[in-house]
């Protein structure tokens, strides 16, 4: 008698409760359309000189990119989905790389339309919401731009879940899928990556990540590109290292992030000599980078104060240019700024590879007015063998002897909006940032200078 009433009162609540969870749950669109839209223009230095001579140009650059998302089903557990973003770039003058919001710097006066990302993704792998297998082109990065950055035809098998996250990614560069010039750069073809990291989070708001980023360089040397390209490698060996992060607190936030890799394998380097021809040398690369961020905000206050303070620093090379960490092509260490737009680790305007680097930089943020703030830096770049080269656009040669890169002052000011109801599912978000960076030059230059650059940038979605 008791075990019938049980179950006509069980009966009762589920037949009442049903209906509630099924009408309460809103169905996701089947078809979905979104865009972006980019406009910079800036006043940075002509890097195409030899010697910087204080002498800036104008800039700018128009991006506009579409996004067709589909899915098979109308709630959370369809199996299916797809997805399409082109780009359109249109930039005068000679941008920065952080203009672009790719990796890699814009040739002068450059116009392109580009497949960015074209995939499809097969969900509930395994019958598991949480395990995913996409196939296609597929725009991979990670938070600081350290070990990669980079769009890749490619598998990758995904899982996802309140405390563990998981990725294994295989794929090469066929092609730019570009419709000024489809072929590839001679320093990307028949490159082979795996990509893969696991992920935990140990404690509320708090993670580490172990990453691997392996590529297997076949591509061999390009005798038509060494006459213009001198120092002409094949690098077959991997990245691989940890990242931790969080933040936490009530009436004030203390946030961290520490990023450790290290690399090694084989370098390969062609040079052409005028007696000798074509002449191969290899070496066994070891090397380490670790960067790291420490940071306080007071949230009990309506003007959310922070200040923090950033360094990296690689090894020291022992000799040369092959030898310690390097950067691939594919990593370009830009990170999320000032109103949610691509920077540097230390502003709009220095752009180093970080090899034979180490810098530090102290930044001040703090809100103005709702959706306004504002962020100081300022911080100092040295090379840590002075016999070594650095990789950077400014053409000042280097003194040998001398280890001080410069200083570094960087100002933004960051606008954006509430959301905008465009319709009834899709909202419009706006962002703006106005930067200005000074670097002054130090003893490592053979003729050191001031230069400046000022940045305009807005952004939208909708």
């Amino acid at each position: 008698m008791l075990l019938q009433r049980c179950s006509g009162i069980l009966c009762v609540l589920w037949g009442t409760l049903l209906p509630v969870t099924v009408i309460g749950v809103e169905p996701l669109p089947r078809h979905e359309y979104d865009q972006r839209l980019y406009l910079s223009a800036g006043e940075s230095p002509d890097f195409r000189q030899r010697f910087v001579d204080g002498n800036n140009e104008t800039n700018g650059v128009f991006r506009y990119e579409p996004r067709y998302h589909w899915r098979s089903g109308e709630t959370e557990w369809h199996r299916w989905d797809a997805e399409v973003r082109g780009k359109l770039l249109v930039a005068a003058g000679q941008p920065s790389s952080l203009q672009t919001d790719d990796n890699g710097r814009i040739r002068e006066d450059e116009h392109y339309a580009e497949l960015r990302d074209a995939w499809i993704r097969r969900r509930m792998l395994f019958g598991q919401p949480s395990m995913s297998l996409a196939l296609g082109r597929q725009t991979y990065k990670d938070e600081e731009g350290v070990i990669w950055d980079l769009p890749l035809e490619s598998l990758n098998l995904d899982y996802q879940s309140t405390h563990w996250r998981a990725h294994l990614v295989a794929g090469q560069q066929f092609t730019t899928f570009r419709s000024d010039d489809s072929d590839l750069d001679p320093r990307d073809e028949d490159i082979f990556r795996v990509l893969a990291g696991v992920g935990k989070q140990w404690m509320p708001g708090h993670w580490w990540d172990l990453r691997l980023h392996y590529q297997d360089d076949d591509s061999g040397a390009q005798i038509e590109q060494l006459e213009d390209l001198l120092d002409v490698r094949d690098f077959t060996g991997y990245w691989a290292g940890v990242r931790l992060h969080g933040e936490g607190g009530k009436a004030t936030t203390v946030g961290y992030s520490v990023n450790a890799l290290f690399q090694e394998g084989d370098l390969v380097r062609y040079e052409i000599d005028a007696v000798q021809g074509l002449i191969q040398s290899e070496d066994r690369i070891q090397g380490y980078l670790i960067q790291g961020e420490l940071f306080g905000r007071l949230d009990r206050l309506s003007w959310r104060p922070s200040l923090g303070v950033r360094a990296a620093t690689t090894d020291e090379p022992d000799y040369l240019v092959s030898d310690g960490y390097f950067q691939s092509r594919v990593q370009s260490n830009r990170r999320a700024g000032v109103a949610d737009l691509s920077t540097g680790p230390l502003g709009d305007l220095l752009d180093y590879e970080m090899k034979n680097i180490a810098y530090a930089a102290a930044w001040y943020r703090q809100q103005l007015w709702p959706r306004v703030e504002l962020e100081v830096l300022a911080g100092s770049v040295q090379r840590l063998n002075d016999t070594v080269r650095v990789n950077s656009p400014i053409r000042n040669p280097l003194v040998e002897g001398e280890t001080h890169l410069g200083n570094v002052a960087n100002m933004a000011l960051g606008w954006q909006s509430f959301p905008l109801a465009v319709s009834e599912r899709r909202q419009m978000q706006l962002s703006a940032r106005l930067s200005y960076s000074i670097f002054d030059m130090g003893e490592a230059y053979q003729r050191p200078e001031q230069i400046h650059q000022i940045l305009f940038v807005i952004a939208g979605r909708w």
